[in-house]
């Protein structure tokens, strides 16, 4: 297998100004472009001084992480102490630190991690310093790393995505967060038809958008899961309880007037491994015994 080493983009990034330039012609960032196109209104609530104060302490947590990385430099911040644990604890290589991609046309922006796995396998990570990862910042951030991938692989054919992460770093105040979150990735032609649609002026119609109506009901729902929890929760303690005490009495049944409660006795259960029986007999057809049931959809919710 051949080892693949990260093509320059020929990129000039402006820190300063935050602007990306391509044999002299400017060209549009990622961030800008999800700003836009997916979060229009995400910071207007916001005061500009809260929002100079977070971009300050953020360059400075990057800066720290970089410094680390590119000379072994640990400037004794807990931030970089974090950093040193969570990328040891990860196995996470370092091969390269704010590496720029691009379309060439243009799109550009700046990857803040790139970890080898392998010859041609890479993680793509992105420092984040919010005190408050909300399901939008999630977001926000699973659209950017999956363009970043998109852009990285069109940059270097061949290479290979492993992962997406997000890596969480703060140490601020009574805040300490230390956390890394693997994101799911975009399909790579969604990312290309994003970008399109803001070539061409047009507003993209995002497939992963939830319905206004559905929306309006994220409290409520969020609600009914956490006490559902709650009471699975206290079902479970008050049902462990009474086993210890039938137990104890060797009771079988305790009834009342509208309750009736069965111990069941401890038991073995036996059960024909599949996976291994295929694993150990790859020539045999078994679809003559295979029993197939339909399983109706479902909708998973996490909070």
């Amino acid at each position: 297998m051949t080892m693949i080493r990260l093509n320059d983009s020929g990129v000039i990034f402006n820190r300063e100004e935050h602007t990306y330039h391509l044999e002299g012609i400017e060209l549009s960032g990622i961030t800008s472009v999800i700003q836009r196109q997916l979060f229009p209104n995400e910071y207007d609530e916001v005061p500009e001084e809260m929002m100079k104060a977070a971009a300050a302490y953020g360059n400075s947590v990057h800066e720290s992480c970089e410094l680390f990385d590119r000379e072994w430099v640990n400037d004794g911040t807990v931030e970089v102490a974090d950093y040193i644990q969570l990328t040891h604890s990860n196995q996470l290589v370092h091969e390269a630190s704010e590496y720029l991609v691009t379309d060439t046309k243009h799109y550009a922006s700046s990857i803040d991690k790139v970890y080898r796995i392998n010859q041609d396998t890479f993680t793509l990570a992105d420092i984040k310093t919010y005190g408050t990862f909300t399901p939008e910042k999630m977001e926000r951030a699973k659209w950017q790393l999956s363009i970043y991938a998109y852009l990285f692989t069109l940059q270097n054919p061949g290479a290979k995505i492993d992962r997406l992460l997000v890596i969480r770093l703060r140490s601020k105040g009574k805040d300490h967060i230390s956390e890394i979150i693997e994101v799911e990735r975009i399909p790579a032609n969604i990312c290309k038809a994003l970008l399109e649609a803001d070539l061409n002026g047009e507003q993209f119609k995002n497939p992963y958008s939830i319905p206004a109506d559905i929306r309006a009901q994220e409290m409520t729902i969020r609600e009914l899961i956490q006490t559902k929890q709650q009471v699975d929760e206290e079902l479970k303690r008050i049902k462990a309880d009474i086993l210890l005490r039938m137990e104890a009495t060797n009771a079988k049944i305790w009834e009342t007037d509208s309750m009736r409660i069965t111990r069941k006795l401890p038991t073995q259960r036996e059960s024909f491994d599949l996976g291994r029986y295929k694993t150990d007999n790859p020539d045999l057809d078994l679809s003559d015994y295979m029993k197939v049931s339909n399983v109706s959809g479902s909708v998973l919710i996490t909070i």
